[in-house]
């Protein structure tokens, strides 16, 4: 699990008067000297913050009180543009402007690490290198790899590992990444290598907004440094640990690693938690303490990094083509296994996603045969230089499908994505923002299929009996059409229990699911129908808001400015509006609807039951993070609503309340910043069983 946060009380929140917006054109100086004494003092202001805000966690100001500054010193620049500092605070926004990556010469090589898989083998690398010797032992961050060169204590270049001797410069993009110094606070010059990743509960949040749409943390985040616009970038929750530094012209002022990360550190870079320095002979032990608090930790990780602390006999020790001689990678050994891929093919999903897959020479993983693992998309497959023929090392870590992770021995040439779909040969396109290829075709079999097997999904409309096999099934036979044919299907019954496998027995408790899903509350129904952006979180700001129901959406959709109007729901923005106007003026998805109405599914929102107590009356809850006795966690937001409550999906200065469990990212700082009351789950089990409700 996730590492748990550290959750207390704040102090009951005393009313103050409303912080009031500035002007900030007013008053500007008007004598250069005036400007640059304020612009340099407002750049080391929001710099400090910044710092406190996004790596120590302990923010001090409002962001209210943040903005007034940071607005300040945008209109300082502007009246005075040959004042501004090129590692101004106000450059971490983002810039709309397009660009191809800039290759990128390394001021030093960017090696890989060699990997060890058990503790034997790292240990006789110990002993060749320095038994007695100190190592450092830290967490092997699962993310995107990155070097940031700073010349004279300003950020220069923000560039990939690309092929370790030329990466992509993707400065730009970096800078949007808040726990980035774009100045130190000493004009040195320092190289240094890190990881961006994201924490668990902050990817959860992010992909739960764009429909599951990503693969895994590790995916989004290397995926995010490539983005041609940093805007986007900046709307992403990516973070960097830093672990390792070089100091050019400095060898003789550091003797250890340690030395050279103390200093990292005071130059304000955040570095891995739990770093411990040990002996070699004590490293066994260590990776046991590790192992225990693996689960615990709320970002991806796949192993241990082992250092050499002593920099001289690093220097002694040297490099191989590819890795330095006095560091190992210890991947942890749970879930990987090695295999050779036969073939590849693809999958096509609801969205039209196309995602590759390489069929491999069965292995036993976790439990089960697997025969498929998921190449994600063509940027991954080129990134592990894939093909057919290669030996490669298939994970299923904490994803439930198998993933190939590392390419052992090279097949043949690199494989490439053909431009037609898969299922019905139509030419694949490749949205802007995404690194995956679609299938444009709404009437794609593969898409129908997938978007039929969604809506029946048990997190949908739960309907018993119809799983993947079954639609897949009843779709190719010719049963069933479109998601509405369900609603046919009983005329088909004496037929269907004819079918192999299709007994009396099976077709009655299909079609008594479909029957029951009739009853399933709207909120259901319409995330259910598979829409861009119309999942459970969006809808259910939509009936929150007033728009209950399916006639109240598309009259919203079909009129300007009710649909402008829904800009001003709290958690939507431009591109949620844009896909409710596309989806609900759609003829393709208004006959779906009226199909489904006259089938007799419900088209309104049931109203929200309330209990006679209301011991949450007046208050607002947000949830983030996992707990134990709330899955999904939006079961305890379904008591604070039955029991007085309101609940929101995100933190502003209304909220009253944020119940936060082990993983909770953003949100908890956001609460602590603004001090919204935390509480753990140990804490609202207490304040439901005070008020003699039982979970």
């Amino acid at each position: 699990m996730p590492k748990k946060p550290a959750v207390k009380k704040a102090a009951p929140k005393k009313s103050k008067p409303a912080e009031k917006s500035l002007n900030p054109n007013e008053n500007l100086p008007k004598d250069v000297k005036t400007a640059k004494k304020e612009m340099r003092s407002l750049e080391e202001e929001l710099r400090h913050h910044q710092y406190l805000y996004y790596v120590k966690n302990t923010p001090k100001i409002s962001d209210f009180q943040f903005d007034q500054m940071f607005k300040r010193l945008q209109a300082l620049e502007t009246a005075f543009p040959d004042l501004m500092d090129p590692a101004s605070p106000t450059l971490s926004v983002g810039s709309d402007l397009d660009k191809d990556f800039e290759k990128f010469t390394h001021k030093l090589p960017v090696l890989s690490l060699e990997n060890t898989y058990n503790e034997e083998e790292l240990m006789e690398w110990v002993l060749k290198t320095d038994t007695e010797g100190l190592y450092s032992v830290e967490w092997k961050i699962d993310g995107a790899s990155l070097m940031l060169y700073y010349e004279n204590g300003i950020l220069a270049n923000g560039v990939t590992r690309g092929t370790g001797g030329v990466g992509d410069d993707v400065t730009q993009n970096v800078r949007t990444i808040r726990s980035i110094p774009l100045r130190l606070s000493e004009e040195v010059s320092v190289y240094l290598r890190g990881e961006v990743y994201m924490t668990f509960s902050d990817f959860e949040e992010f992909n739960e907004a764009y429909e599951g749409k990503y693969a895994n943390p590790r995916n989004l985040s290397s995926g995010s440094l490539k983005q041609k616009n940093s805007t986007d970038v900046a709307k992403r929750p990516l973070r960097i640990f830093t672990y390792d530094a070089f100091f050019p012209g400095t060898k003789s002022k550091f003797k250890t690693h340690q030395e050279v990360m103390k200093k990292a550190e005071e130059l304000k870079f955040p570095l891995p938690p739990d770093t411990k320095l040990v002996k070699g002979s004590d490293i066994p032990a260590t990776i046991k303490d590790f192992k225990k608090n693996k689960e615990k930790v709320g970002f991806p990780t796949d192993g241990l990094v082992i250092k050499l602390n002593d920099l001289a006999k690093r220097e002694s020790l040297g490099y191989t083509s590819h890795s330095p001689r006095w560091a190992r990678a210890f991947k942890f050994d749970a879930l990987m296994k090695e295999s050779k891929i036969v073939g590849i093919d693809y999958a096509v999903g609801r969205t039209g996603k196309i995602t590759p897959r390489a069929e491999i020479e069965p292995i036993n993983l976790a439990g089960t045969t697997v025969t498929f693992a998921t190449l994600h998309n063509q940027d991954y497959i080129d990134e592990l230089g894939v093909g057919i023929g290669a030996i490669v090392r298939i994970s299923k870590r904490g994803e439930i499908i198998p993933a190939v992770e590392e390419v052992v021995t090279p097949g043949k040439e690199i494989f490439k994505i053909p431009l037609r779909c898969p299922s019905c040969n139509s030419k694949t396109e490749k949205k802007a923002d995404s690194v995956d290829y679609f299938c444009p075709n709404p009437e794609c079999p593969d898409r129908v299929k997938n978007g039929i097997i969604f809506y029946c999904s048990r997190k949908q409309m739960d309907i018993e009996g119809l799983g993947e096999k079954q639609v897949e099934f009843l779709y190719d036979q010719g049963y069933i059409k479109d998601l509405a044919d369900l609603y046919s299907l009983k005329k088909h019954k004496e037929k269907l229990m004819e079918e192999e496998g299709y007994g009396e027995k099976s077709v009655s408790i299909i079609l008594n699911g479909i029957e029951e899903s009739k009853k399933k509350d709207f909120r259901f129904v319409l995330s259910s129908l598979g829409l861009r952006e119309i999942g459970p979180k969006v809808a259910e700001l939509l009936i929150e808001n007033g728009y209950d129901s399916m006639d109240s959406i598309i009259g919203a959709a079909k009129s300007p400015k009710k649909s402008e109007a829904l800009l001003e729901i709290p958690g939507v923005g431009p591109s949620t509006v844009e896909a409710v106007v596309e989806n609900f003026t759609d003829k393709r998805v208004l006959t779906l609807i009226d199909k489904l109405k006259k089938a007799g599914l419900k088209m309104k929102a049931d109203p929200i039951q309330k209990s006679d107590k209301q011991p949450f009356a007046g208050q607002i809850w947000c949830v983030s993070g996992s707990f134990e006795n709330f899955q999904p966690r939006e079961k305890a937001m379904d008591l604070v609503v039955y029991y007085g409550g309101k609940k929101v999906g995100s933190i502003s200065s209304k909220t009253t309340h944020l119940l936060a469990g082990p993983g909770a990212g953003s949100k908890l700082d956001k609460a602590q910043e603004l001090g919204v009351t935390v509480v753990s789950e140990e804490e609202f089990l207490k304040m439901l069983s005070q008020n003699g409700i039982s979970v």
